[in-house]
């Protein structure tokens, strides 16, 4: 039909054609840098600010007391590792060179510890929801209360003469030396023995920063301290005597510059009575502890450690293994390891991850020394040997003797 054809649009409208969107326009030049300056107020404080939060959580490690840093852990794991096939704890020669085997290990590590670890070098018992840090420094006030010293309360911090003398055994960078000291009132005159030069000299720029009075430092073995016999009032050693590899010499050493009737306060690392010997797990375990930490743990049975400290002479007034739950911690030492109860993102094992990535891309990048992976990956070996002791109840860091010597 004529009608039912559609009438010719007009001439100009299109078929094709769409309703008229509206454009946006280019902003003028005086917005656009409006804009951008606005963005650059809030952005670049913002980075910095992230920055600043994030960095102190960053390893940042300078190794410039250690030359060649990537042939230095390479000898070290060539010479004084022993592989799975070898005799157990260590080799005759790791033995026969134990103090370089020792100020080595700490001169590869000690970045490493401060970073993931702090100033203090040891374990601590745990309460449940008690602070990592909080726990390390009631440790240390604990040991502090334990070493029976009568102090002259009347001494002001100038006068030495009228202080007790202590000895703090391998003391590292200082951390324990500056809380005793603390916990004392400067009224002690403490002196701290180690065997790697540069943690005294770390241990002196804290000391100083933090104004500790009353400190020394004596860089050398402490199988031969170079003082006279009865020299000092008491002694505490916090873990340090684990690089000891013949136990009996460094207990009759401690012995002979202890004052009669002064106590000395350390915490040993045992094997626990389910170790077995002749179970290869356990020995391997062990084995790998050893390796990675730079002790000598192998044998040092409780008993055996006990015999030691009394065949040098000492009065064992008491011993308790402070990790246990009859000895009141809630968290197993090996637990620093297991997850964020443990208190420590750095030891867990996603962090170890983390801090192992940051090393290899530091490396890829030659921000970081060649080396520094692989200290950190033998880091990670120790997190690991530990947490399997820790699991398997075969080893404690704190087997903690208090001990006298009779007058």
């Amino acid at each position: 039909r004529k009608d039912d054809i559609q009438a010719p649009l007009p001439a100009h409208r299109s078929v094709l054609a769409s309703p008229q969107i509206p454009s946006f326009l280019p902003l003028p030049p005086s917005a656009m840098l409006t804009i951008s300056t606005a963005l650059y107020a809030v952005l670049i404080p913002a980075a910095i600010y992230a920055f600043s939060v994030v960095y102190p959580y960053l390893p940042v490690f300078s190794y410039g007391h250690v030359e060649e840093l990537d042939s230095t852990i390479k000898n070290f794991n060539g010479q004084f590792v022993d592989q799975k096939s070898a005799k157990n704890a260590a080799s005759d020669k790791r033995r026969e060179q134990y103090t370089k085997t020792t100020s080595t290990f700490y001169n590869l590590i000690t970045d490493f510890y401060e970073y993931g670890w702090g100033e203090s070098f040891h374990f601590a018992p745990r309460y449940e929801g008690e602070d990592f840090h909080a726990s390390i420094r009631r440790y240390e006030h604990y040991v502090a209360s334990q070493l029976g010293i009568k102090t002259p309360w009347n001494a002001l911090p100038t006068e030495e003469e009228k202080m007790p003398r202590v000895l703090d055994v391998g003391c590292g960078i200082g951390g324990p030396m500056r809380t005793v000291a603390k916990f004392f009132k400067y009224r002690v005159r403490i002196t701290g023995v180690n065997i790697t030069k540069e943690h005294i000299v770390r241990a002196q720029r804290y000391n100083a920063r933090e104004g500790i009075k009353n400190c020394d430092f004596i860089q050398g073995d402490f199988n031969n301290i170079p003082v006279p016999d009865s020299t000092f009032d008491a002694i505490y050693d916090f873990e340090a005597t684990l690089h000891s590899t013949d136990t009996l010499t460094t207990f009759k050493e401690l012995y002979r510059v202890l004052k009669p009737g002064g106590r000395i306060v350390t915490a040993q690392y045992t094997l626990l009575d389910a170790y077995d010997e002749k179970n290869e797990r356990h020995v391997d375990i062990i084995r790998r502890v050893d390796n990675t930490n730079g002790c000598y743990c192998a044998g040092r049975k409780t008993a055996k450690t006990t015999k030691a400290l009394q065949d040098a002479g000492f009065k064992v007034l008491s011993y308790e293994d402070v990790f246990s739950k009859e000895a009141g911690s809630d968290i197993k030492f090996s637990e620093v390891f297991e997850g964020m109860r443990g208190g420590r993102f750095t030891g867990t094992k996603f962090g170890l991850w983390c801090t192992y990535a940051f090393c290899y891309l530091g490396e890829s990048l030659r921000i970081l020394p060649k080396g520094t992976a692989e200290v950190q990956e033998m880091l990670m070996g120790a997190a690991e040997s530990f947490k399997e002791a820790g699991r398997e109840k075969i080893l404690t860091p704190g087997m903690l003797y208090v001990l006298e010597k009779p007058n």
